[in-house]
């Protein structure tokens, strides 16, 4: 968001944030200008902030915005705080996309009425609070709600990157080009043993039990989805290998299914053949995610570091 401002100022010496307002503003009470501070209505250097003591150094910028942008930048901080809070960190957001970095344990969208919170519903929270804000200051009253589209999901054990649309459009141009717009989807896994050979493509037709929910592998077609999974193991070891995997194609459960038609299922997951669980999670992450704005045709890149966990059970 761009903030229109009254004020503006560049920092010229060295100082605490509050004694250098003092400075600046000598017109104001001491009263004043520390109201400036408690209602969140100076910016340095872009980012809002209260604090008294902030370090300022010769070249910082000073910002005094308006008093309803304040309170609306205040709002988009607390509602991403919240989101982070419980296991969604926003990494970007523009009008039309949202890209998340998400926990494991929670689910993309609620699957049964037992299921609390969802990237979803977690997301949906933080867009109408923010839209709230936005609108109250704008003084625009009537318009829909503020939502969030699924595009695509990943596991509830499974850690990473997750892309939701803002609107129905995005989201449809997004599912009906998918397999176009994404350039490259890479996960990292923890998986138990040494695959043999260290790298190779894993071919074959999934499908889906009805009662049971697992998915189930043929090497021939016989009806299921067709999946492809490249992988290329990082780090070799006989209990446990890091392997990174690159999707050709994105079905439900595939890099675990593969894992265990190659005969090394991912640690902690039982579902498919797994007899450990070392850090008690799904070993399994979605860590890079390369694709093309529906929007702007921008090629768009985003990372997300392995958790720390993983490498503690490779030591």
């Amino acid at each position: 968001m761009q903030y229109i401002c009254n004020m503006k100022y560049t920092v010229e010496h060295s100082s605490p944030l509050l004694k250098y307002l003092y400075e600046i503003m000598p017109d104001q009470s001491r009263t004043s200008v520390k109201k400036y501070l408690e209602d969140r209505r100076i910016q340095v250097n872009g980012e809002i902030t209260g604090a008294f003591d902030l370090p300022l150094r010769h070249g910082d910028v000073i910002n005094i915005v308006p008093k309803g942008v304040a309170i609306t930048e205040s709002v988009r901080i607390g509602a991403r705080e919240e989101a982070e809070s419980k296991g969604v960190r926003i990494i970007y957001e523009d009008e039309w996309i949202i890209i998340i970095d998400k926990k494991a344990g929670v689910p993309t969208i609620r699957q049964s009425t037992k299921e609390g919170d969802t990237a979803y519903s977690i997301l949906t929270s933080y867009v109408k609070a923010k839209a709230g804000a936005e609108r109250h200051h704008l003084k625009i009253y009537g318009k829909g709600p503020a939502r969030v589209f699924i595009v695509h999901r990943i596991d509830m054990g499974t850690s990473g990157l997750l892309l939701f649309a803002k609107d129905e459009r995005t989201k449809d141009l997004l599912q009906s080009k998918w397999n176009s717009m994404v350039l490259e989807r890479r996960y990292k896994a923890v998986v138990e043993g040494c695959i043999v050979p260290p790298d190779g493509t894993v071919e074959s037709w999934l499908t889906e039990n009805e009662k049971s929910f697992k998915m189930s592998s043929s090497p021939f077609d016989d009806g299921g989805e067709h999946a492809v999974s490249h992988y290329r193991t990082i780090v070799p070891g006989k209990k446990y290998s890091a392997v990174e995997f690159e999707l050709e194609t994105g079905r439900k459960n595939q890099i675990r299914v593969h894992c265990q038609v190659l005969g090394h299922p991912i640690a902690g997951d039982r579902k498919y053949g797994a007899t450990s669980n070392p850090i008690r999670r799904l070993a399994l992450h979605a860590a890079t995610l390369v694709f093309r704005h529906p929007q702007t045709n921008e090629v768009m890149r985003f990372t997300s570091p392995v958790p720390k966990e993983f490498d503690s059970i490779i030591r």
